[in-house]
């Protein structure tokens, strides 16, 4: 009988819950051991499969009930956060090997092609959809203001990695990209200060309340 994805995932799940993490423990090795077992799985399908069995994963780790204490909580938060880098790294890599297939197959009628040098060009290459929104502020700021509009309902609810994941795909800070695992840090330093908010967190709550008295449904 082949083996599915979810056979792989429940017995590493089987692993999690037969462990009692402490703090300095080589037990925690095992947990990681067996989720390879998941992802050399998924990595050994067809290229195309991946993206499916990757959110399949990630649905998995959400609803799994074997990480039952803090500690198991945060390897969660890990996992969880290689999921999304693998999907993020899958994406490219899939839209690489369709730009190549593509140019393959225009090959020299795209050469015959002068580019677009106009001021309408110009504008179609600045609004390019892999474009990033360059935040301004800090990291800190940024975190706080997307913890907030999530909190007052402006963005659907969405567990905390993914959060990090979509605001490292779609914002840049001052031009430089950013990395999910600082985004999770500068909401946990947020957490950590006396007011929980950043130095311009005052700021940030009063555009989101003038934009909420704008949008009287999400009051």
């Amino acid at each position: 009988m082949t083996k599915k994805l979810e056979d792989y995932f429940k017995e590493f799940e089987d692993k999690v819950a037969g462990i009692v993490v402490e703090m300095i423990d080589p037990d925690v090795l095992i947990i990681y051991e067996n989720f390879n077992l998941v992802i050399r799985f998924i990595k050994a399908q067809p290229l195309e499969n991946q993206r499916d069995l990757w959110n399949t994963t990630v649905n998995l780790l959400n609803a799994s009930k074997a990480f039952n204490d803090e500690m198991k909580e945060d390897i969660r938060k890990e996992l969880l956060e290689d999921c999304f880098i693998a999907l993020e790294n899958l994406n490219y890599t899939i839209l690489r090997s369709h730009t190549q297939k593509t140019t393959t197959v225009k090959g020299n009628a795209e050469k015959a092609n002068k580019p677009d040098t106009t001021v309408k060009g110009n504008a179609k290459k600045a609004n390019k959809p892999d474009a990033k929104f360059n935040w301004q502020g800090s990291q800190t700021e940024l975190v706080y203001l997307i913890e907030k509009l999530y909190e007052q309902g402006f963005l659907s609810p969405i567990s905390q990695p993914e959060k990090h994941w979509l605001t490292a795909q779609h914002f840049t800070v001052k031009g430089k990209n950013l990395n999910q695992k600082n985004l999770a840090k500068a909401r946990d330093n947020n957490l950590k200060t006396k007011k929980g908010k950043p130095k311009r967190g005052e700021e940030i709550e009063q555009i989101i309340s003038a934009a909420k008295n704008q949008n009287p449904s999400k009051t």
